[in-house]
């Protein structure tokens, strides 16, 4: 089931935004910002030849004001030919996979699923498993979120088919009170 385009948009904002050409093993949260990129985990392993940084144990990539945490993060950017010592070189982030418990925030918005990719090729990050989206008090839930970025066109889709059959997508949004977002209004 498709959302229509500006509740889903909004809902759904930028999660996981392409990352600007960024050095092997780094990946930006999201493209608008210029601010620095801060990769935390248990672990991280860098396979110079696969052009791909792994990122293991309460993977953390902070942003400026947005987050993305996930049990591993992997960031596998685009070969770029070898380095003057011979090395394999590494360019901008072609895909960047989250697994496990993965979580999004911005300070307008969060997503929630078992799993996320982000193509640049695509253009699209597709989130799966249990997927939850909010935005103040709006909550939309599915199995698979699929998120345009250049257009912030979404699809939330289930599994689940079938009137009152539960695990269909759902959402619950809250009227403007005045012009104001529900989140914002004054009692």
């Amino acid at each position: 089931m498709a959302m229509g385009g500006a509740a889903a948009a909004s809902l759904c904002g930028a999660a996981l935004a392409a990352p600007p050409a960024a050095a092997p093993g780094l990946a930006g949260v999201d493209t608008r910002s210029k601010a620095p990129i801060d990769i935390t985990a248990n672990e991280a392993e860098v396979i110079q030849s696969k052009c791909l940084a792994i990122w293991r144990g309460a993977a953390e990539a902070l942003q400026d004001k947005a987050r993305l945490r996930a049990d591993v993060i992997s960031i596998y950017s685009t070969p770029k030919g070898a380095d003057a010592n011979g090395q394999p070189a590494c360019g901008a982030a072609e895909r960047i996979v989250a697994e496990g418990h993965v979580y999004y925030v911005t300070p307008q918005q969060n997503a929630r699923g078992d799993h996320a990719v982000y193509s640049a090729a695509a253009d699209q990050i597709v989130i799966t498993g249990d997927v939850i989206l909010v935005q103040g008090k709006d909550v939309a839930r599915g199995d698979k979120l699929t998120l345009k970025v250049s257009t912030r066109e979404a699809t939330l889709e289930s599994n689940t088919v079938g009137a009152a059959k539960l695990g269909r997508v759902r959402a619950v949004y809250y009227p403007d009170t005045n012009g104001q977002s529900a989140d914002s209004a004054k009692p």
